[in-house]
């Protein structure tokens, strides 16, 4: 077998992927760990990292604390929260599908990302050939018919192509930067799903809110919610009113609405599907806005060619037409 070198992503997911599915058939971690160490993966660093991992456990260090250390696989923060919460409440099997879980829709919108990208980058490409193929193949031949002058105009195409494909590029820049932002996942939605997931197996709700927090800490905001969340309900403010009130100070307006609506009627009803309902509202929410843009890409980046058609057609072949008296 040829030796395969996979990102770190990838490898953390395939991971994931493989002690959920052993772990879930009844297995225990450490065997699982053995057993993802002794086969002969394509990827000799998975393999390594698993036998550190077990060597670590064998050794009486915890799952979490061995992922601190694990030199083959870079662990993020927030995954390894997700397993020291698994190792309090002894439910490392459901927490770890839920991982894998959470690593599919990461990979998936990457995936999202570069699909939707791909018609942009078809067009733009050949919109700037068709640029190029009118000025430097097809100008030339029409240029003999006007002597002297058709150097000039010839000059002249080749700046404002020059500006126009430069233009072509930075939008390109800017619509990649838009495509990223508009199919990136709420950091809310995150945390909604993460209080929804850990309410199931009776996590403590301070506990969940620091799992929570540990992949927010980028996401200012919702940082600052999360912490204001912990300081209200550590002063004894009730579910629904803390949560609402905090998301809300912190920017996210309908998002603290709609999960204090939510929570308040889960609290009336006696059930715990507040934050469940909430993260699927804002789900349904992200995939219409997907939809919407994504339908709205293909006719944008059509009048971006016909304008750059047009435009180049204007300064290389009109001169022409007016020097022949308009005849077209």
């Amino acid at each position: 077998m040829k030796n395969f070198h996979c990102g770190g992503k990838q490898r953390l997911f395939m991971f994931t992927e493989k002690l959920s599915e052993l772990i879930a058939s009844g297995i225990s971690l450490q065997k699982a760990l053995f057993i993802i160490a002794a086969f002969p993966y394509q990827d000799k660093k998975l393999s390594d990292g698993a036998a550190f991992l077990h060597s670590a456990l064998l050794g009486g260090t915890k799952f979490s604390a061995a992922l601190k250390m694990l030199p083959s696989i870079p662990v993020p923060e927030w995954y390894i929260a997700y397993i020291t919460v698994a190792e309090e409440c002894a439910c490392i099997g459901p927490v770890l599908a839920h991982l894998r879980k959470m690593l599919c829709h990461e990979r998936e919108r990457g995936r999202k990302c570069l699909e939707a990208m791909l018609y942009p980058m078809i067009v733009i490409f050949l919109t700037a050939f068709a640029g190029f193929f009118f000025v430097f193949a097809f100008l030339p031949q029409f240029s003999l018919l006007f002597g002297g002058k058709g150097d000039e105009l010839k000059i002249r195409a080749t700046q404002v192509l020059l500006y126009a494909n430069t233009a072509l590029l930075s939008l390109f820049l800017f619509l990649f930067i838009v495509v990223r932002k508009m199919l990136a996942v709420s950091p809310c939605l995150n945390v909604f799903r993460t209080m929804a997931f850990l309410s199931q197996y009776s996590v403590p709700t301070l506990t969940a809110v620091s799992c929570a927090f540990s992949f927010s800490e980028r996401e200012k905001s919702v940082a600052s919610a999360l912490l204001a969340v912990r300081k209200a309900l550590l002063e004894g403010e009730l579910l629904s009113t803390c949560f609402g009130d905090c998301f809300q100070r912190s920017g996210f307006k309908l998002e603290g609405i709609i999960l204090s609506e939510n929570l308040l009627l889960s609290q009336e009803t006696g059930k715990s599907d507040g934050f469940e309902k909430t993260a699927a509202y804002f789900s349904e929410r992200q995939k219409n806005k997907e939809r919407i843009f994504l339908s709205l890409l293909q006719p944008l980046m059509l009048l971006i060619a016909a304008a750059y058609i047009t435009v180049i057609i204007k300064t290389a072949f009109l001169p022409y037409l007016i020097e022949s008296g308009g005849f077209v």
